[in-house]
């Protein structure tokens, strides 16, 4: 074998992993002696040589994939992934550090708050970019799909379906945050349910919930709001209603709601004490939670009805349009 052949093979699986290696040289040295024709003159061996290219540009090819961190397939979902829990994280750290701050039992002055959030949030973002895109790295490293290869008939007709169904961002970003604010307050209220109370001078305060009562309903809580940010989460990457995306956006809505409903009727997690302090029976505070409720779902029915509007009515095709010929 001619020494720039031998070279330029060694140097070609030398970027390539090792069980690849032998099987490629001797795949790529059969493909040099076809193209050598059998002149193995020195000239002759250059041209080859030169017209299959710098071994790196080979051995990609022979790879099957370009070496990348965030490969172009994931890349505008790694942004969006990216900033969805850069929002979140820092909103749910800022959140969090500021409860704890206000609840610490050394003072400590405003310059030194802001530092403490500041130095939390920093690193809080730090490693949710430095996950995310480890994350997005293996992904892109395995080759991993994040968009259906389609187009077909279907999916051309749904373009015209599109715009009605389009879900703001601005929507799903709030619902996001909102449901982080709402979880960080159900982890505080887990912890500390005593800080929901009446407050007096001179006396101690006065809880609304009976912790140990009200403990496992929040783990709950939680889980059904966890339940509920997946999905808005998923909106968000989809960005158009479907008639699945519905389904799943109605079920979370009313499995939230249902467990609001049983939790608010569960009388063994209200303080007397309390009730009792608040001019009303306990009779009367029944009726007044149980009309919430009924209140609660009646928006809640509204807000449904609404999205299945838009998802079912709005989106129907135009039965006029002519199909084009198959």
């Amino acid at each position: 074998m001619h020494d720039l052949i031998k070279r330029y093979v060694e140097e070609t699986v030398r970027h390539l992993p090792a069980k690849e290696r032998e099987e490629v040289a001797l795949e790529l040295e059969a493909n040099i002696e076809d193209m050598l024709g059998g002149d193995s003159s020195r000239e002759k061996v250059e041209e080859a040589l030169l017209a299959l290219g710098s071994p790196a540009t080979l051995a990609r090819q022979y790879r099957g994939k370009e070496r990348y961190l965030i490969g172009p397939e994931t890349f505008d979902l790694y942004v969006m992934v990216l900033k969805i829990v850069s929002l979140v994280v820092g909103l749910v750290t800022m959140v969090i550090t500021f409860v704890s701050l206000f609840f610490a039992s050394d003072p400590i002055n405003i310059a030194q708050m802001i530092a403490k959030v500041l130095a939390s949030v920093f690193s809080s973002l730090s490693s949710a970019f430095l996950w995310v895109t480890i994350t997005f790295a293996i992904m892109s490293y395995y080759q991993v799909k994040t968009e259906p290869d389609q187009w077909n008939r279907k999916t051309l007709y749904e373009l015209e379906e599109a715009p009605t169904r389009r879900i703001k961002k601005s929507d799903s970003i709030g619902d996001m945050v909102g449901l982080s604010i709402f979880f960080v307050l159900l982890i505080v209220m887990y912890s500390r349910s005593d800080l929901i109370a009446i407050y007096r001078k001179g006396t101690g305060p006065i809880p609304l919930f009976v912790s140990q009562a009200i403990k496992p309903y929040i783990i709950g809580w939680m889980i059904t709001t966890i339940l509920t940010f997946s999905i808005a989460v998923v909106k968000y990457a989809k960005q158009f209603w479907s008639t699945t995306l519905f389904a799943l956006s109605a079920l979370a809505d009313l499995v939230g709601l249902c467990y609001f409903i049983f939790l608010s009727t569960r009388w063994s997690i209200y303080n007397p004490d309390f009730l009792i302090f608040i001019p009303g029976s306990m009779d009367r505070w029944q009726i007044i939670i149980k009309a919430a409720c009924v209140v609660l779902l009646i928006l809640t029915l509204i807000s449904l009805a609404d999205d299945a509007y838009t998802v079912f009515k709005r989106t129907r095709p135009n039965e006029s349009a002519k199909e084009p010929a198959r």
